[in-house]
């Protein structure tokens, strides 16, 4: 994966939890809607940055954490229709991988 590749990728995670149905992880009572809604609004911030960073300013960085990156993106993609609440979870911990590499590439998110 590269920055570009991320950049797509973390798109299609936003994507996906704003999709009705993962509102159903707050109507059970999985998680807040606070929670839900501070994740989304991270990993969202997260996007921005990315879309709007050149690539070769983190490049090494998510070069460095592809391994990572890759698993945590495979994983939600995996389950975020079969098991939401699983997904979400995925993206809380792949919010927080990219978080980690704007912070060491110099960047704020």
């Amino acid at each position: 994966m590269n920055a570009a590749g991320l950049t797509f990728l973390l798109s299609s995670v936003v994507a996906g939890l704003n999709m009705a149905f993962y509102q159903n992880i707050v109507t059970e009572g999985s998680v807040s809607q606070d929670e839900f809604d501070g994740t989304l609004a991270n990993l969202t911030a997260i996007h921005a940055t990315l879309r709007n960073t050149p690539g070769p300013k983190i490049e090494a960085m998510v070069d460095q954490n592809n391994a990572e990156l890759s698993a945590h993106l495979s994983k939600f993609q995996g389950e975020w229709t079969s098991n939401p609440l699983q997904g979400f979870r995925d993206a809380q911990t792949l919010a927080g991988y990219v978080a980690t590499i704007l912070v060491k590439s110099g960047l704020h998110e």
